[in-house]
C-alpha cells in the first residue's frame, strides 16, 4: 500500500509516493498551482492515481488558507474518495528515544514546512551515532530559514531572511529606477562575474552575494558557538549556496531535497 505526499506551496504544488510500511520514493509529480482551478487538479490528481492505484492515505504539508484546503480536499476525494490529512507544527514530536521540542509559544505558529524538515533531520540523526549532537535545517526556496536543535532535542529557534528570487522580485517591483534600467539592458551575468554591469546582472550577483553572506557568517556561528556538526539541506537554492561558500572543516552536510516528505511521512506514522 502506498502514501501520497504533498507539500502545497503558493505557486506550486510537490507530490511524491511512498509506501507505507518505509519511506522510499515511489513516484514524483510537480505541477503549476494556476490558483486551484478545478479542472487543473482533478487532471494531475487523476494521472497520478492512473500510475498508483493502491494510494491508503494523503498527507499534505501547506500554509495556504482554509479555503484553499477545502478546495484541495474536495479534489482529493473525487479522485481518490480519501480525505486528506492537513499536518500542522506540534509542541513536541516524540520518537523511538528522545522528544523533538518546539520553541514556540504557540507550537501550530511555526511554519509546517520548518517543522517537518526538523522531524526529518531529528530522525536522521537518531538513525546515526550523532543522535545526541545538535544539528541544524538550512532551507532555501522562497524565504530561506535556519533553525537549530541541541543535543537534547530542543529547538531553540531560527531565522527567516527573503530568499533570493523574492528579494528580486522586490529590488525590481518596490525601486522603478532599477525596473527600468533592467528593461533597457536584460543581458544576464555570466559565471566568471562578480560584479553586474548592468543592472539585471546587479540585483542577480547583490542577491546572491547576500545569501551567501548570511549562510557564510551563519554556519560560521553554529559551529563555534552551538558545536553543530551536521546540516541537512532542502530547498531548490540550498544545495547552490553551500556549493558557492567556504564551510567550516567541523561540518557535514548533506543535500536532502525531500526533507519535507520525510518529515510529512514520520510525522503521521508516529502519531
Amino acid at each position: 500500500m502506498s502514501w501520497i505526499l504533498m507539500d502545497i506551496g503558493n505557486s506550486r504544488c510537490k507530490l511524491m509516493i511512498t509506501s507505507e510500511d518505509r519511506y522510499q520514493v515511489l513516484g514524483k509529480r510537480n505541477w503549476d498551482n494556476q490558483e486551484f482551478a478545478e479542472t487543473h487538479w482533478l487532471q494531475n490528481l487523476s494521472l497520478v492515481k492512473q500510475r498508483h492505484s493502491d494510494i491508503q492515505a494523503i498527507l499534505i504539508a501547506s500554509v495556504a488558507s482554509d479555503a484553499i484546503k477545502d478546495k484541495v480536499k474536495t479534489f482529493c476525494q473525487a479522485v481518490f474518495a480519501i480525505t486528506p490529512e492537513f499536518l500542522d507544527s506540534r509542541d513536541l514530536y516524540a520518537s523511538a528515544n528522545k522528544d523533538l521540542i518546539n520553541s514556540y509559544d504557540k507550537p501550530k505558529a511555526l511554519g509546517v514546512d520548518r517543522w517537518l524538515a526538523m522531524v526529518a533531520g531529528f530522525e536522521r540523526q537518531m538513525a546515526t551515532d550523532d543522535a545526541n549532537q545538535p544539528f541544524g535545517v538550512f532551507d532555501a526556496g522562497t524565504a530561506i530559514t535556519l533553525d537549530l536543535v541541541d543535543a537534547k532535542g530542543r529547538h531553540l529557534g531560527g531565522h527567516i531572511v527573503p530568499g533570493i528570487r523574492l528579494m528580486q522580485k522586490s529590488l525590481f517591483g518596490d525601486t522603478g529606477k532599477i525596473a527600468y534600467g533592467a528593461k533597457l539592458d536584460f543581458e544576464p551575468a555570466n559565471s566568471e562575474q562578480w560584479l553586474g554591469q548592468n543592472s539585471l546582472q546587479a540585483v542577480e550577483l547583490g542577491t546572491y552575494q547576500a545569501a551567501t553572506g548570511y549562510l557564510q557568517a551563519c554556519l560560521e556561528h553554529l559551529v563555534g558557538k552551538y558545536k553543530v556538526k551536521k546540516l541537512y539541506v532542502c530547498g531548490g537554492d540550498g544545495a547552490v549556496l553551500m556549493a558557492k561558500i567556504m564551510k567550516p572543516e567541523e561540518l557535514d552536510w548533506f543535500d536532502c531535497p525531500e526533507l519535507v516528505f520525510e518529515g510529512l511521512y514520520y510525522q503521521h506514522l508516529n502519531g
